[in-house]
């Protein structure tokens, strides 16, 4: 009798893990911070990049991977991936240090686009996985909105 009810109490505690990570809103994005160049190659140019999330969440989570695409005005201009495992606390703001790859030749192609506006729709689209409980999940990452250029053309001009 007492391996039963301890084998329902395992049961038990697993789905009511499950549940709780099936109920993960994906994180809001917020800035992005702390542009560097890392590589500058003939194809692909490396920067690292802080980006700012808000968990809206009621718990905490530890994201250990997000990778991604970035497009500006639609045009593709790179991928990106989580360099690190991240905490993230309940309802607060996070960082996310990435890796950004650049398509240099895009790049190009659009600079002189880029110099003549002050903003442009930057969108995000990738996934990241996260974990609660032992258990981990795939969050999908959207974001889409005006930003402004400044760092981006740091980037690109140099």
């Amino acid at each position: 009798m007492r391996v039963i009810t301890t084998f329902l109490l395992a049961i038990v505690i697993i789905f009511s893990a499950c549940t709780t990570t099936r109920e993960v809103s994906e994180p809001e994005f917020r800035d992005i911070g702390a542009v560097r160049l890392i590589d500058v190659g003939l194809l692909k140019t490396t920067a690292g990049a802080d980006m700012i999330y808000y968990n809206p969440n009621n718990f905490g989570i530890q994201l250990t991977a997000a990778r991604g695409e970035v497009y500006v005005d639609n045009v593709y201009f790179g991928s990106f991936q989580l360099n690190e495992s991240v905490q993230v606390r309940k309802r607060a703001e996070f960082v996310l240090p990435v890796t950004i790859k650049m398509d240099n030749i895009n790049a190009i192609k659009n600079q002189s686009e880029l110099y003549k506006k002050k903003e442009a729709l930057v969108r995000i689209e990738g996934r990241a996985f996260v974990k609660r409980s032992g258990f981990s999940k795939e969050v999908p990452i959207r974001y889409e909105q005006m930003q402004n250029l400044d760092r981006l053309r740091a980037i690109v001009s140099k």
